[in-house]
C-alpha cells in the first residue's frame, strides 16, 4: 500500500482556532466537496489532512459544525470501508490525540480512526511508521480511560506480533526501554502476560470452559472483537518475548511472563520461553514478595473471591503451569510465608477439580517445606488445617500403591515428623496419630517403613514434650 502522507506543518487544532463556527462550517463543506468530487486514487493524501482537521473541529459547540464533522466522517466510512489499502494519517490522528487541549470528544474520534489506521497497515509487508510508534502510544497510557487503553495496548501487541516475532530492532528496543514509568510499564508488563496466557478454545482443555490464569473479561481485553487465529497468537507471543527482553527488565518483573512461555501449547514459544527463563531470570529473587504475590495469583486466580463479578473472576492456572510454579515455590521461603496463599495453593494441589498425580505429589512437597520454613506464626495458622488435609489424603490411598502415590506418601509421612517437631502442642491429644504410625510400620512398603519410623520418633518426642 501506498504510505501516508507527510503530515502537515500546521497542527488541525491551529487550523481552525481563531475562525468563527460559520467560517469553520464553511471550510468543512469545502472539504466535504473535495471529498465528493477526490478519486480513491487520490483519496488516501487528502485524508491525512482532512480527517484530523475534522475531528479537530469537534471542539466548536456549535451543532450545525458537529453535524458537518459527522457527515464528513459518514462519507468516509463508507469511501474506505471496502478499501483496505486506502490508508488513514497514523501519526497525525496520534499527535491529535495527544494535545494537551484535546477533549473527550475529539480523543474519542480520534482512538477509533487510530486503530483503524493500524489495521490497514499491511502486517506482510514491514512498516516503519508503525513500528516507530507504538512505543510511543506506551507513554502515559495508565492516564487513559480504561477503554482507551484497552485499544492501545491491543494495537501495541498486534504490532509486536507483526513486526517483532523474529528479532527487534536496536533503535525500536530503544524506545520500549525508555517506558521507564512504573505505572505506564506495569499496564504493558500486565497485558502482555494476559497475552501470553490467552490460548484459544481448541488449545485449552477442561476448566469449564473458562481461560487457565485470566478471567473472561480479560481474555476478551487480549482479543477485543475478533477471534485471533493460531498463527496471530503464536506471532504475538514470541513477539512479546523479544520485547520484554529487549526492555531488560528486572529478572522479577519479567520472570511470570519467561514461566507461562516455557509451559505454552506451541514448541516455538516454549523453547523461547526456556532459554529467557536460564538466560535472563535465572537470577531472580524467589523471595521477592511482589514476585510470589503474582506467582501465587496466577496459580489460584480469583475464582473462590467473594463480591467479584463472575466474568471478573480470575480461573485457577493450567495443570502444567500449576506444575512450574510448585517447582518454584519449593525454592522460595517466601511462598512458605504466605498465608493463605499458601494453604489454598496445598489444598488446591491435594484437591483441585483438575489435579493430577504429578501435582499431589508436589502439593505434598511444598507442605514439607511450608513446615521447615514457615515462620511459627504463619505455622499456627496453616499448620492444623495441612494436618487434616494430609490425614485425609493417606486415608485416599491402599497399601498397594504406584509410584506416584508411594511419593505423595513419603511427603506426608515427612511433613506430619516436621510438624511433631515445630509444633508437638498440636499432638497432645491425637492418640489416633500413634495408632496410626504405628499400623503404617507394620502395612506399609518396606520403601516407606524408615520415613514412616522418622515421623513416629518425631511423634514420641512430641508427646514426652507435652507431657512435661
Amino acid at each position: 500500500m501506498a504510505e501516508p502522507a507527510p503530515p502537515s506543518s500546521s497542527k488541525p487544532s491551529s487550523m481552525v482556532a481563531g475562525k468563527s463556527d460559520a467560517e469553520v462550517e464553511e471550510l468543512l463543506d469545502r472539504m466535504l466537496t473535495r471529498l465528493a468530487l477526490c478519486d480513491d486514487s487520490k483519496l488516501q493524501p487528502l485524508l491525512s489532512k482532512l480527517l484530523p482537521l475534522c475531528i479537530s473541529s469537534l471542539s466548536s459547540n456549535s451543532a450545525a459544525v458537529r453535524n458537518k464533522v459527522l457527515e464528513i466522517l459518514s462519507h468516509v466510512n463508507k469511501r474506505v470501508k471496502l478499501q483496505p489499502d486506502i490508508g488513514l494519517p497514523l501519526s497525525e490522528l496520534w499527535e491529535l490525540y495527544s494535545e494537551s487541549a484535546a477533549t473527550p470528544i475529539i480523543r474519542n474520534f480520534c482512538i477509533v480512526y487510530i486503530e483503524m489506521a493500524f489495521q490497514r497497515v499491511s502486517s506482510k509487508v514491514r512498516h516503519p511508521e508503525k513500528e516507530d510508534l507504538a512505543p510511543i502510544l506506551l507513554v502515559n497510557i495508565s492516564k487513559l480511560p480504561l477503554q482507551h487503553q484497552e485499544i492501545i495496548l491491543r494495537i501495541i501487541v498486534k504490532v509486536i506480533g507483526e513486526c517483532h516475532s523474529s528479532q527487534i530492532g536496536d533503535q525500536v528496543a530503544a524506545k520500549y526501554k525508555k517506558v521507564n514509568n512504573p505505572q505506564d510499564r506495569d499496564l504493558f508488563i500486565e497485558f502482555c502476560l494476559h497475552t501470553m496466557l490467552y490460548q484459544r478454545v481448541s488449545q485449552r482443555s477442561g476448566n469449564g470452559g473458562g481461560y487457565p490464569g485470566l478471567s473472561f473479561v480479560q481474555a476478551n481485553r487480549v482479543t477485543g472483537k475478533q477471534q485471533l487465529q493460531r498463527d496471530e497468537i503464536l506471532l504475538r507471543k514470541l513477539g512479546i518475548l523479544n520485547v520484554i527482553q529487549a526492555m531488560d527488565l528486572s529478572p522479577e518483573l519479567a520472570y511470570p511472563l519467561y514461566i507461562v512461555a516455557s509451559v505454552d501449547c506451541e514448541e516455538p514459544v516454549v523453547k523461547r520461553g526456556e532459554e529467557l527463563l536460564k538466560k535472563k531470570a535465572s537470577g531472580a529473587n524467589l523471595d521477592d514478595l511482589n514476585l510470589i504475590n503474582r506467582l501465587f495469583l496466577l496459580f489460584n486466580g480469583t475464582s473462590g473471591a467473594e463480591n467479584v463479578e463472575s466474568e471478573s473472576r480470575v480461573s485457577p492456572a493450567s495443570p502444567a503451569l500449576k506444575a512450574k510454579l510448585m517447582s518454584i515455590f519449593c525454592r522460595s521461603i517466601a511462598a512458605a510465608n504466605s498465608f493463605p496463599s499458601t494453604l489454598q495453593c496445598i489444598f488446591g494441589c491435594i484437591y483441585g477439580n483438575d489435579t493430577t498425580s504429578r501435582l499431589k505429589q508436589l502439593g505434598m512437597e511444598f507442605t514439607v517445606w511450608v513446615f521447615k520454613h514457615a515462620k511459627f506464626d504463619q505455622l499456627k495458622l496453616m499448620g492444623p488445617v495441612i494436618l487434616s488435609g494430609i490425614m485425609k489424603s493417606l486415608d485416599n490411598y491402599s497399601l498397594e500403591a504406584d509410584t506416584s502415590a508411594r511419593e505423595v506418601k513419603t511427603y506426608a509421612f515427612q511433613a506430619i515428623g516436621l510438624l511433631a517437631q515445630r509444633m508437638p502442642q498440636l499432638f497432645r491429644e491425637k492418640i489416633d496419630m500413634a495408632a496410626r504410625l504405628f499400623h503404617a510400620l507394620k502395612a506399609e512398603s518396606q520403601s516407606l517403613r524408615h520415613v514412616v519410623q522418622e515421623a513416629t520418633v518425631s511423634l514420641a518426642a512430641a508427646y514426652e514434650a507435652c507431657s512435661l
